[in-house]
């Protein structure tokens, strides 16, 4: 065999081996996509499954993760605070017919023109600074973190 029917050889050999490895490769990234789109799949199932059980236990005082549906009342809860909150300082309330918002004290709904009772206006305690309404006894507005005076008994 002559020294250029060797060098072909080694040259021939190590293009198929740096094929195979690209092959391999390339199957191994395949392969890896697969399982990771099946790992979705199964964290979304779990996450369906523990919905599901909460929905169908949330009212259950025997359930058998209480304390876990406890923390998701209370968290709901916090959002419904929240979001009460968000609609005092954005000065809106929503319809109860559409869902939209709208500015509160108004007549009829922007979004659908459904006729909007109208809504009592709070009385008591304000802050000083957004002019949110603040409950008695609270040391700090909700709102924007402002300390109250003492006594203070602002109208909202």
């Amino acid at each position: 065999m002559s020294i250029f029917d060797q060098i072909g050889k080694k040259l021939s050999d190590a293009g198929q081996e740096t094929a195979t490895k690209a092959k391999n490769f390339a199957e191994v990234t395949r392969l890896n996509g697969m399982v990771s789109d099946l790992e979705k799949q199964i964290a979304k199932m779990f996450q369906d499954m523990g919905q599901s059980y909460y929905e169908h236990h949330q009212n259950d005082p025997n359930a058998e993760e209480q304390e876990r549906i406890t923390a998701i009342q209370n968290a709901y809860a916090e959002i419904a605070r929240y979001q009460e909150q968000i609609k005092q300082i954005k000065g809106v309330e929503r319809c109860p017919n559409c869902g939209a918002e709208v500015a509160i004290g108004s007549a009829f709904c922007n979004a659908c023109g459904a006729k909007l009772m109208a809504q009592p206006q709070p009385t008591g305690r304000a802050c000083p600074n957004c002019h949110a309404p603040v409950n008695s006894g609270d040391l700090f507005c909700n709102a924007c973190g402002t300390r109250m005076p003492d006594g203070e008994t602002q109208g909202v």
